[in-house]
């Protein structure tokens, strides 16, 4: 949606038995696909997962990982969250490749150009439909 206005710009559909999705994008300074998974859940959007190669600026990573969140898989780094996003915005630009995956894959800046939006679930359906 538009955050200002709360206009519903695009309808992302996700599976009802599997409410999950991810949003992609190249980093500005390492220039790596970062992969952010969330849930959605009666509760509202929880980040699950962070995929990427590089840690970096602006990242829910450290090379001292204490909690014991982050494996490395096939050359990249991979990080277990449990993190409730109430507002989520993000900043499209094509630079970036902004992409947004549920039932299928998304490119944010052709669709909609360069410029904030805020996701947020619309409804939610359960398996029964």
């Amino acid at each position: 949606m538009e955050p200002r206005t709360q206009r519903e710009l695009l309808d992302v559909p996700l599976s009802p038995g599997d409410p999950t999705f991810s949003l992609s994008y190249t980093h500005s300074v390492f220039h790596t696909e970062v992969v952010s998974e969330y849930q959605v859940r009666e509760s509202g959007i929880v980040q699950v997962r962070e995929t990427f190669t590089d840690p970096g600026y602006g990242m829910e990573s450290s090379p001292d990982d204490v909690k014991g969140r982050l494996e490395q898989i096939d050359g990249h780094l991979r990080m277990e969250l449990e993190r409730p996003i109430p507002n989520l915005v993000v900043r499209v630009q094509r630079a970036q490749n902004n992409r947004i995956t549920g039932l299928e894959s998304m490119d944010l800046s052709q669709l909609l150009g360069d410029g904030p939006i805020a996701i947020r679930p619309t409804r939610i359906c359960s398996p029964e439909g």
